[in-house]
């Protein structure tokens, strides 16, 4: 990986970075609210933090600029940005931050903590190609790592391990090196896959196939011809006790590789192809890749917790279907004209009477509960997970407290929602890989 070999020591906190020069900005085309000199803390993989020491020209405006912040706390305009030069003389850009002041005779002091930080790298190490770098941390024990060099090709020393698959017209290359517990992952660019939304979608499928939050540390938006956008993000904590909310479970371990690598290009490719309402692919995670991060998260929270996520979650999955509101196929349709006319002739109270047709007409059309019974019939899913979600779905949605402590019964049925969220995944998957 040509552009972000330069910025593998990221991988490795705590790193600090010191700044000659440290811009605080407001609104586009606005003079800078503050220039002084500073560092970049990184303690963590988790963590970026900053502090600033800085001339103020304009206090009053200084004071407008974050008055008008407090003043609208939602509106993402009103914050600051935040530039540097460092001391190697490399321009960076440092994102959006509602730093704390503090005043000290003439000097202010400005810190807080950021989201992540971009050098502009535009030396001889930067690719010359148009494609997409990511590096994720992920240690050698987690699932994810067992996984990937189970499938993977070993190098003579066993400290690396590579594969590469085509996908979306577009070259896909995997390697995990061990010695630096390293996730490396780089796509060409292609008309399935362009610059900027490929570096949110390669990582998707890993969240959903692990079960965990893999976001990349490092991203590289190679524009060809040495132009690249660098990001250096935070990785949230890992946790490997997640790993039951993995769609490649331990059950798919003794599945051939070619498995293992056909599911990631399935979930890529129905990531890839989604469009939003507008027409256009989404920036944003997909729907499925956005559920399963709820349910990973839920799993930090208590048992009622996991069950309204799981019980919602499986309920998104029958709606990407897109089967929920069609027409059933076993309605009288004259029969249903017939009683909606007679509701609609009847003189007594008008409330009563809308909420029968609404009745009616939501009785003509498949609803979540119709559609998990046909898969259940088709053998898609089984009885016992659909007699589960109706039992904890109908309890936890009407304020029913799922028992605190972990029994055989209460937890069979939790296992059952887990399996039926994956059953339904494999349905989605299997519907758009067919359309």
């Amino acid at each position: 990986m040509p552009t972000l070999d330069r910025w593998l020591h990221f991988l490795n906190p705590p790193v600090e970075l010191n700044f000659r020069e440290l811009t605080l900005m407001g609104r586009d085309f606005s003079p800078p609210i503050a220039v002084g000199s500073g560092t970049i803390r990184i303690p963590t993989l988790h963590k970026f933090e900053y502090s600033m020491r800085a001339r103020v020209d304009d206090p009053a405006y200084a004071q407008s600029a974050f008055l008008r912040q407090r003043q609208n706390p939602y509106d993402a305009l009103s914050a600051f940005r935040l530039f540097g030069i460092d001391t190697d003389g490399m321009e960076w850009t440092l994102g959006w931050t509602v730093p704390a002041v503090r005043r000290e005779a003439d000097q202010w002091h400005f810190s807080d903590d950021l989201q992540g930080i971009c050098p502009h790298d535009n030396g001889d190490s930067v690719s010359i190609s148009s494609d997409t770098e990511l590096v994720f941390v992920i240690p050698r024990n987690h699932p994810a790592a067992l996984s990937i060099t189970r499938f993977a090709t070993a190098a003579n020393d066993g400290s690396r391990y590579t594969h590469e698959l085509s996908a979306l017209g577009s070259t896909i290359r995997f390697a995990y090196d061990s010695t630096r517990s390293a996730l490396f992952i780089s796509a060409t660019h292609s008309s399935d896959l362009p610059p900027t939304l490929t570096e949110n979608w390669l990582g998707e499928p890993l969240r959903i196939l692990f079960g965990d939050l893999l976001y990349p540390r490092l991203v590289a938006r190679n524009l060809g011809e040495r132009r690249s956008h660098i990001f250096v993000r935070r990785s949230p904590q890992l946790a490997r006790s997640k790993s039951w909310v993995a769609l490649w479970g331990r059950e798919w371990s003794s599945r051939p590789k070619e498995a293992f690598w056909t599911q990631y290009a399935d979930l890529l490719s129905l990531i890839a192809r989604a469009v939003g309402k507008d027409g256009h692919p989404n920036f944003e995670a997909n729907k499925i890749t956005q559920l399963y991060e709820e349910v990973i998260q839920s799993s930090n929270g208590t048992r009622w917790v996991w069950a309204l996520t799981f019980a919602s979650s499986i309920e998104g999955l029958v709606d990407m279907l897109g089967l929920t509101g069609q027409p059933r196929g076993d309605v009288d349709e004259a029969a249903k004209t017939e009683l909606l006319a007679h509701i609609r002739s009847w003189p007594g109270d008008d409330r009563l009477k809308n909420s029968a047709i609404q009745a009616v007409q939501r009785s003509s059309k498949l609803s979540p509960v119709d559609v998990l019974r046909k898969l259940a019939a088709d053998g898609a899913i089984s009885k016992y997970q659909l007699d589960a979600w109706q039992e904890i779905r109908n309890s936890v949605m009407h304020g029913k407290l799922v028992p605190p402590y972990s029994t055989e019964e209460e937890d069979n049925k939790l296992l059952a929602l887990i399996d039926l969220l994956h059953s339904l995944t494999r349905t989605v998957l299997r519907g758009s890989s067919s359309s």
